[in-house]
């Protein structure tokens, strides 16, 4: 992905395009908001809770960290949890994490879900114990994937700060308590004076170049089409997945 041709939707289930245009960031010295020249590096192992299926990934350094209010992330988690997963939290943590998985372990427990037919993102459900192991969506491009490490056993590093809350329109005092941390906020991907904003701070900006150096292994986007047909589960919008 180009800087100067960065594309939505974000990890939400929003319809259509919207091109943001940030020409002044094609001079960055960032790549997946880390330095270009960072010497520390590490594999990290993500796990599911069970220990039956595992992906290693060449560099375990979260390079995003957002909580989101969206129905679809929401609904895919009780989904999990109904099934024997973690329960999850009203705002769930998501992490962002270069796509380059150099190991697999446990193939055979991992299956790929869809939450409704024109759902847009697709999740790696471990079907013994219903960790997530990752989820893609056509927006990352396969440069990144994304993570719920309360939903998984992760290696890798976190350490990197909350950058905002995103698509708190399906979020409401019913579903749990009020944002607190003092980080900016969104609502939707709808308007372009919004996805202007979100993509002015750098780890937006940053987090979903194409990578400069080739990765050693397979993107998550392959894996999930090496796991066979995706299942589409037709959660019914506006409904809560009751464990």
């Amino acid at each position: 992905m180009h800087v100067d041709a960065l594309y939505t939707p974000w990890s939400g289930e929003f319809g259509g395009e919207i091109r943001v245009n940030y020409p002044e960031l094609s001079n960055s010295n960032f790549v997946y908001g880390r330095q270009m020249m960072d010497n520390n590096i590490k594999e990290a192992v993500i796990e599911c809770k069970c220990g039956s299926s595992a992906l290693t990934v060449a560099d375990g350094k979260a390079i995003l960290y957002v909580q989101c209010g969206c129905e679809d992330c929401r609904q895919a988690l009780q989904w999990g949890h109904m099934k024997g997963g973690v329960k999850p939290d009203p705002l769930p943590r998501l992490y962002y994490l270069r796509s380059d998985i150099v190991d697999v372990k446990g193939k055979d427990y991992m299956k790929a879900f869809k939450i409704r037919e024109d759902g847009r993102s697709t999740r790696i459900f471990c079907i013994k114990c219903y960790s997530v192991l990752g989820v893609d969506h056509p927006a990352y491009q396969s440069n990144v994937f994304m993570i719920f490490p309360k939903h998984c056993n992760n290696g890798g590093d976190l350490s990197i700060p909350l950058v905002a809350y995103v698509h708190m329109i399906d979020y409401s005092d019913d579903i749990g308590p009020l944002p607190t941390e003092d980080v900016p906020l969104f609502v939707t991907n709808r308007f372009q004076q919004e996805l202007q904003r979100k993509f002015s701070i750098p780890e937006f900006a940053n987090a979903f170049k194409e990578p400069m150096e080739s990765i050693r292994g397979m993107t998550l986007t392959s894996l999930i089409e090496s796991l066979g047909p995706v299942t589409v589960l037709d959660l019914v919008k506006g409904e809560t997945v009751i464990a």
